[in-house]
């Protein structure tokens, strides 16, 4: 989940970004550079034949849209409710920083009429509450999880780690031994019920897995959490689940340089390496037809934008095509089982964040 720029120069984002849009070509979503900007046109131009009066939608964030993971993730569910007819317009500006920046974009969205407004990042939270407050009929939202929801604010959740426990079934399918190493960009509620989460599904197939957690200190850096990765490999780990996009590729080219398994998040990422055994989708436009239906009700005071999960279809699974044939048959079975259960509600994965 972003909350701060990595180390990383833009042009090495811009290409990693580059390099994973092929794993999101079923997106919609083609090509890489400043398309999700707020100046481009085709991110705020109008649906044709769109009937007016429909919402516009804006989203701010951090790093770069088109990352192959959390900022996709949200450009593709805006675009989906745009083909949709849902909302007249969607506008985006990335590489805002929280604070003073962050309050001029939001500003200025709410000055150009758009209804609801994203801040598609943990660290926005107060920086959404200062500019809400002088625009109290239009409703903003940000990431938090934490279910707060005050006046014309509320955030929304991600039950990542939902997906996660279905992966660690598969991860430990994947691999004949060893631990499970979790990173996460800090050390949050959210991206610890991920590693927990992915540790119990592994235990269905291994009972006596163990595993550990690190918090690298950045949403972003690839190479420090290729390191924190590394690291944990030479302890014994073999199965590898991330929480942000920097943890995440470090861990998928750790994975891949010893010989182990890793999971793609929030975007399919099975093109990226072979290590990458499953990647879990987030689908956003479940999430953001809900406060788009808000705003097309006339209400001001958003309602709950918190557990779109699996079963709502805020997630899915997605097994590598090089691992679909690989997997035993008896872990298959106990995945399909499990997801099937998910999926339908008879199964509540355990949320533990500590």
């Amino acid at each position: 989940m972003p909350r701060t720029g990595g180390t990383r120069s833009t042009s090495a984002r811009r290409r990693i970004g580059c390099a994973l849009i092929v794993a999101l070509a079923a997106s919609g979503l083609a090509g890489c550079g400043d398309a999700g900007r707020r100046d481009a046109a085709p991110a705020g131009g109008a649906t044709p034949g769109a009937p007016a009066g429909l919402p516009k939608l804006a989203i701010v964030y951090t790093p770069q849209f088109r990352d192959g993971s959390w900022g996709e993730a949200a450009l593709s569910g805006a675009q989906k409710l745009k083909d949709a007819g849902v909302i007249s317009a969607f506008a985006s500006q990335e590489n805002v920083s929280p604070g003073a920046d962050a309050q001029r974009a939001l500003r200025s969205f709410a000055e150009q009429g758009f209804n609801p407004i994203i801040a598609h990042s943990f660290n926005y939270g107060d920086d959404v509450k200062k500019v809400a407050a002088d625009f109290p009929k239009t409703i903003f939202a940000y990431a938090g999880g934490f279910g707060d929801i005050s006046a014309n604010v509320a955030d929304y959740a991600q039950p990542f780690y939902q997906a996660t426990y279905l992966e660690g079934i598969l991860g430990a399918g994947a691999t004949t031994g060893g631990a499970v190493a979790g990173a996460g960009g800090f050390d949050i509620p959210v991206c610890r019920a991920m590693f927990n989460a992915y540790l119990d599904g592994a235990k269905l197939v291994r009972p006596q897995t163990t595993g550990t957690f690190v918090a690298v200190g950045d949403w972003s850096d690839v190479q420090k959490a290729k390191e924190a990765a590394l690291a944990q490999a030479d302890q014994g780990a073999t199965m590898f689940v991330g929480c942000g996009q920097g943890p995440t590729f470090g861990q998928i080219q750790a994975a891949a340089e010893r010989h182990g398994v890793a999971s793609g998040y929030s975007g399919d990422m099975s093109s990226l390496s072979p290590s990458v055994v499953s990647s879990f989708t987030w689908n956003l436009d479940k999430i953001f037809a809900q406060m788009v239906a808000d705003v097309a009700a006339g209400k001001t005071n958003p309602t709950r934008y918190f557990q779109v999960g699996m079963a709502d279809g805020g997630m899915a699974v997605v097994i590598s095509p090089a691992w679909q044939s690989k997997i035993p048959a008896e872990v298959m079975a106990t995945y399909q089982r499990k997801l099937a259960e998910v999926t339908s509600g008879a199964f509540t994965v355990r949320y533990a964040d500590k």
